[in-house]
């Protein structure tokens, strides 16, 4: 496991992709925004602010997660976790789990002191496996996304890793 670079942008383009497209409720951002998109916006996620860490099976990049840390002062000691995804073919493995056991090790490293996520309300599985690394949730937003006509409901979580 590792973050991601330039390099690695062709198989970041494609993962990206297949989350969106398969997982459209657990995304802000849509397939059909992003699929015409140019390597430059691909490359442009893997050299912004936020950091994009990817787990390999071999030389295939079969997980991704993002770490994002406030820049403004008086927020910096937090950063939000996003962009959450494991490959079909790799799921059932735990790799999930190790992706945000890495992501909150890093944020420790860090030095954040506290970390949120964005979670489906129905997603189930994901909420247990946030649950089981002491995340809890803290808010809830009715109607957050709208995907094929449907409305996504959506709960916050967080996690101090500092008290």
């Amino acid at each position: 496991m590792r973050k991601l670079e330039k390099k690695d942008v062709q198989m970041f383009k494609q993962i990206r992709l297949e989350a969106l497209e398969e997982v459209p409720e657990a995304f802000a951002a849509s397939y059909e925004e992003e699929v015409d998109q140019p390597h430059a916006f691909f490359e442009f996620k893997l050299n912004e602010e936020t950091c994009f860490y990817g787990i390999f099976d071999y030389e295939t990049l079969v997980g991704i997660v993002s770490l994002t840390q406030s820049k403004l002062l008086k927020m910096n000691h937090k950063a939000a976790i996003g962009s959450v995804y494991v490959a079909k073919e790799a799921r059932g493995k735990g790799i999930g789990k190790k992706l945000l056991d890495h992501v909150i090790k890093t944020a420790h490293e860090l030095g954040i002191e506290q970390l949120q996520l964005v979670v489906a309300s129905k997603n189930e599985r994901a909420k247990q496996l946030y649950e089981s690394l002491g995340f809890h949730t803290y808010g809830f937003e009715e109607r957050a996304l709208k995907v094929n006509g449907e409305y996504i409901d959506e709960d916050y979580m967080m996690k101090f890793l500092r008290n």
